[in-house]
């Protein structure tokens, strides 16, 4: 495997592999690579290529399907398609969130431990207007007063089940974002991601798109600034998000908050 690390004001860093997710039968775990982990630390994100190949994402897109139709289960009418607490709604999606392919390339910069904080289905319908304000998972999980959600290595998972692009509406970030804090932000009464930064406009001018293909993971820290934009296409985009945070903190988003992996030395 060679790494293409470019810079970040024109492109983003990924591996190339010509190897599926499984090879023989069985899926391949493997770890980030030490470019791939500086990259991350770097930039705040890194995108790996061939991590699910596409008989498991069609299964997992039919589940989806299945799931979408039953009573309650889409997110509200501002955010169709939408799935929240996902991976507790079926065997297939827990199974996905608890993936071993996934728990590997996170292990070293989740830690001490492994543990679920969110899950997530967010889609874009074809030709949605919706727009997913610039914004910072952070600002979301993070409660001030309560030192139960202070976490150092809080990180999501965007699993593409089609391919994305700038047309059907891919994600955008801002390289090196994660390391000013938590930025302010104005709530948005229209989009998705409401919590929009305020300096939205600053982030238009440094920001690159992430196209990836299905199957494919982008890793993004939670501080890291992004968003994305309309679908333009007739096909419907989805993206399955886990967020994960060290095991060591004993709150997530209510009770979808999950240990995974226990933190070295906890009873």
């Amino acid at each position: 495997m060679s790494a293409v690390s470019v810079p970040s004001s024109s492109s983003v860093s990924v591996v190339s592999s010509g190897t599926p997710g499984v090879t023989g039968g069985s899926p391949i775990r493997r770890r980030l690579q030490p470019e791939e982990r500086v990259a991350y630390e770097r930039e705040g994100y890194v995108a790996i290529p061939g991590v699910f190949p596409a008989e498991e994402l069609a299964a997992l897109d039919a589940e989806l399907d299945r799931l979408i139709t039953a009573p309650g289960v889409e997110a509200g009418p501002r955010r169709q398609g939408w799935i929240y607490d996902v991976a507790r709604k079926s065997v297939i999606t827990k199974h996905f969130a608890e993936d071993e392919r996934l728990l590997a390339l996170i292990e070293e910069v989740v830690k001490p431990g492994i543990a679920i904080h969110s899950t997530k289905l967010v889609t874009k319908l074809p030709h949605s207007q919706d727009v997913c304000h610039w914004h910072q998972d952070e600002s979301y999980y993070r409660k001030d007063e309560d030192a139960a959600t202070h976490s150092r290595a809080r990180m999501s998972v965007w699993v593409p089940l089609q391919d994305t692009d700038e047309r059907n509406g891919c994600l955008w970030v801002v390289p090196g974002s994660h390391r000013w804090g938590i930025d302010d932000w104005t709530w948005q009464d229209w989009g998705t991601c409401q919590k929009r930064i305020n300096r939205y406009e600053w982030a238009e001018e440094h920001a690159i798109p992430l196209p990836v293909n299905a199957g494919s993971v982008v890793l993004f820290s939670a501080w890291t600034w992004h968003h994305s934009r309309n679908n333009h296409t007739d096909r419907t985009r989805r993206a399955f998000i886990v967020s994960y945070q060290e095991a060591t903190l004993t709150k997530g988003a209510g009770e979808q908050w999950r240990i995974l992996r226990p933190a070295p030395g906890a009873v």
